[in-house]
């Protein structure tokens, strides 16, 4: 047997108090969210991610508060449920210039944002940080996000798609399309900054845009933000296949897991992309201490601060089904515009789950189906390593318990043991996010993506 492939590592962060592995656990002495407005808490944060050796500080957010439990936000803000959620775009320019080789991914929605105005700002960013930037494409789920934006309600999923679609599309062709590689001399002598006739508009018009372009912004190392993306609807792997260059994994089972990847990977192939571009994380929970019993008690600390209401909120908000308006006995809807991962769904010829189910579930902090390594580093080390080759993953997105107490474990107790096994490459990682991410370490994205079509050839000059 060859020997494993060293895993991707990321830490899943929100600008928020509550959020994370289990949102209610901000109030456990071994969590600092409460601090989520100081700059000094996240530079703490952010360097202890990069002298890990993590690969990325993921950035995760939302454009309006969980008002779905009760139908109102009082419960959301009293338990800190993604409350509150500042813009992580602030964040990024401050805690780059501190830990000046971690790579940042921020979550940005196609549904409420605009392509241009987005490209310039990802496109900057990629300048400033010298390529260490992502871009988590989401397209939304709240409906109280929305109506912030001056809508009745939510786009329909395909329709969400279908803008998502289009966007991609436009941000491809300024920032892949609309300069040319060797538009910028920057020459003083001829008073020239770009090569006359290197700069183009993209006259894009479309069903749901309308931009003139070029970029504003010259090429960044990059060009295009590493896209990152999560969906497991069949429209979402339609979606990942096409545009993914990480596709994120809300499940645990490895061989569920598998065969959403190889539709995934199947589906990339189809549309000329390259399979092994497709790098796959699995969302990941990880207790870890010296000794099993250790790792045990820490399990059952975390278990005294657990707060049920607190993930009832969330799940609540997540799927958009309203759990407290069930009794335990009553079979919940599976109609919603919300997360359709999060949906419940019974196996083929079970009886509906009810919401006593989904409350069983949540009961602990583990949350019975979701990711859970609990152990010694040496336990942990070789669950993940096993679980990731099963399920063909590359890597995890680890989903803090608490923060930075799961940070702070995972850096001294993990990444060696990690490291001595042969599934981690130890120290600092430097380069562009793509270069780290990709296996041929390459800055831009490659040919065979649909992306690059928008790219025109550099001409001859005498």
């Amino acid at each position: 047997m060859s020997d494993p492939r060293p895993l991707i590592l990321a830490l899943y962060e929100q600008a928020s108090v509550g959020c994370g592995g289990a949102p209610g656990l901000w109030t456990h002495p071994a969590d600092d969210r409460v601090g989520v407005n100081s700059l000094d808490r996240w530079r703490d944060v952010a360097l202890t991610v990069q002298q890990a050796g993590l690969h990325a500080l993921f950035l995760a957010d939302v454009l309006g508060l969980y008002d779905v439990y009760e139908g109102s936000v009082d419960a959301a803000v009293r338990e800190a449920v993604e409350a509150p959620a500042n813009d992580p775009f602030g964040y990024v320019p401050a805690l780059a210039e501190v830990a000046r080789d971690l790579a940042f991914v921020v979550t940005a929605s196609t549904t409420y944002e605009h392509p241009f105005s987005l490209s310039r700002r990802f496109g900057t960013l990629d300048h400033l940080t010298g390529g260490r930037i992502g871009w988590n494409v989401v397209t939304s789920y709240l409906e109280s996000a929305a109506r912030n934006f001056g809508l009745d309600g939510q786009l329909k999923h395909a329709d969400r798609y279908g803008r998502a679609e289009e966007f991609l599309d436009v941000v491809y062709q300024l920032l892949e399309g609309s300069w040319a590689d060797d538009a910028v001399v920057a020459d003083k002598a001829s008073a020239t900054w770009a090569r006359t006739g290197s700069v183009r508009p993209i006259d894009h018009v479309g069903t749901h845009f309308r931009v003139a372009g070029p970029s504003l912004t010259s090429p960044s190392r990059q060009r295009t933000p590493v896209l990152f993306q999560a969906g497991w609807s069949p429209r979402g792997r339609e979606f990942g296949a096409r545009h993914g260059e990480v596709v994120l994994l809300p499940k645990s089972d490895p061989h569920e897991i598998r065969a959403g990847l190889d539709d995934i990977r199947s589906r990339a192939a189809a549309l000329g992309r390259e399979a092994e571009d497709v790098r796959a994380l699995a969302l990941a929970r990880i207790v870890v201490a010296p000794t099993r019993a250790a790792a045990q008690e820490k399990l059952a600390d975390l278990q005294s601060a657990y707060r049920l209401q607190a993930q009832l909120v969330s799940y609540s908000g997540d799927s958009g089904i309203d759990i407290s308006r069930y009794a335990d006995d009553e079979p919940l809807s599976t109609v919603t515009n919300g997360l359709t991962s999060y949906v419940p769904k019974a196996g083929p010829g079970s009886p509906p789950l009810t919401a006593g189910d989904v409350r069983r579930r949540f009961a602990n902090v583990d949350r019975g189906s979701d990711l859970f390594f609990v152990g010694t580093p040496g336990e942990v080390a070789v669950a993940m390593g096993e679980h990731a080759a099963t399920a063909g993953l590359d890597g995890y997105m680890i989903n803090p318990l608490t923060s930075p107490g799961t940070l702070a474990d995972v850096a001294e107790l993990l990444v060696p043991e990690l490291v001595d096994r042969g599934l981690f490459t130890q120290g600092v990682k430097t380069g562009s996010l793509r270069s780290r991410v990709r296996l041929d370490g390459a800055d831009r994205l490659p040919d065979s993506f649909p992306g690059s079509r928008f790219r025109r050839p550099t001409p001859s000059r005498s």
